[in-house]
């Protein structure tokens, strides 16, 4: 088993009850692998079974006090039978991916749990020598280190994922590099976010080469596709039609959640910035989404979510993602939920790996991205479960 376990399949087209029934597999493939077991083991526990019922009621474990959605609960109280479209064996799929999601979270969270933290403010660990080599080793085989080529070599579109401090320009112009190689990239999109530059470490600092005036992920993003393409920016829209982001925007469909009022007005806006190429022609654009998860942060979903709706890829359309190689499963899985599910686009994504000088190769960056991706294929599972459940 390597890396190759988050890449996609070569069909086209298929009807969404299809589309649930491959999302299964491709994560199951990754999710319970021998890596993965060999990880675990590690750490002195071993893959679940899915043979006991999953207490869902009091999920502290998930990241940023996240709710698993309603319906699943009583579906997961019973170790035995099936719900309509959903088998006893995909059943027992989730309650495996469920107790593989508690026992990371207990070992390879250095966010702070239920607590909310960026990436870069991660805490470390007393891991000793041997200990690191075997997590580098076993991560590499899971796809979290060493890059690999794209599958194809045309796609209709390319998004660009965003990121902090020189992510987005180093994924610009890694980009821009697999464009020169002769990779046909199709419409171009950066998908960024108005999160603020982060203050500690200090960002600022970071992006001022390249973005000087930059004040939030999307000035970040358009910043980075400039300096990487021959493209020029147009001016900012406001897809929800506001004016400004001083205010909560009235069209943003959590404004009447318990934590709308927490949240800051900036991230309740949906912006937008064309680019042109050297003919004046709309090549691509740069697009701010608004947070699904009040009061943080736009995270990689809520920016996919609006990809989609802006673009409405067609079944069989063909979507690169391009990210930093740490964040490759994670972000495919992430991908697979929220184009190929929903509109039946096939996913691949490319990396760049350590070289680059984007992100740390620690055992705990390692360890945190992994669950980050346990985590994306628990919620590409569940949607899946979800849309089975709803044909049947």
């Amino acid at each position: 088993m390597t890396g190759d376990a988050v890449r996609p399949r070569t069909e086209t087209g298929p009807d969404v009850g299809e589309r649930a029934v491959r999302a299964f597999a491709q994560a199951e493939e990754w999710l319970f692998s021998n890596p993965m077991a060999e990880l675990l083991a590690a750490f002195g526990g071993q893959l679940p079974d899915g043979t006991a019922a999953v207490e869902t009621a009091a999920a502290d474990w998930l990241h940023s006090s996240e709710a698993l959605p309603a319906w699943l609960a009583p579906l997961l109280a019973e170790a035995t039978g099936s719900v309509g479209g959903v088998s006893s064996q995909r059943l027992r799929t989730l309650r495996r991916t469920l107790a593989l999601e508690q026992l990371a979270a207990a070992d390879f969270d250095f966010r702070g749990g239920a607590h909310y933290r960026e990436r870069s403010q991660a805490a470390t660990a007393d891991f000793d020598a041997a200990l690191r080599d075997r997590v580098l080793e076993l991560t590499d085989r899971l796809g979290l280190v060493s890059p690999r080529p794209t599958h194809f070599d045309r796609y209709d579109r390319t998004l660009v994922l965003g990121g902090g401090y020189k992510s987005p320009l180093l994924r610009a112009r890694y980009a821009a590099q697999l464009s020169s190689k002769g990779i046909e990239l199709g419409e171009l999109s950066f998908l960024g976010s108005p999160r603020f530059l982060i203050e500690d470490p200090a960002e600022r600092p970071v992006v001022a080469p390249y973005a000087p005036e930059a004040n939030d992920e999307f000035d970040l993003m358009e910043a980075g596709a400039l300096a990487a393409f021959d493209v020029a920016a147009h001016d900012v829209q406001f897809l929800c039609g506001c004016h400004s982001s001083d205010e909560i925007c009235p069209r943003w469909r959590y404004r009447d959640t318990e934590t709308a009022e927490r949240t800051p007005p900036a991230f309740t806006h949906e912006r937008r910035v064309r680019l042109a190429g050297s003919d004046g022609r709309t090549v691509g654009s740069v697009l701010s989404a608004s947070t699904g998860r009040p009061p943080y942060r736009p995270d990689t979903s809520d920016t996919f979510e609006l990809w989609g709706r802006c673009a409405q890829p067609k079944p069989g359309e063909r979507v690169l993602l391009v990210t930093t190689q740490v964040f490759v499963p994670f972000q495919y899985f992430e991908g697979l939920r929220r184009v190929f599910l929903r509109y039946g686009a096939e996913v691949d994504a490319a990396g760049f790996g350590a070289d680059w000088d984007d992100r740390p190769q620690t055992a705990e960056y390692l360890l945190q991205e992994t669950l980050s991706a346990i985590r994306s294929g628990r919620r590409l599972l569940i949607d899946a479960a979800d849309i089975l459940a709803r044909a049947a």
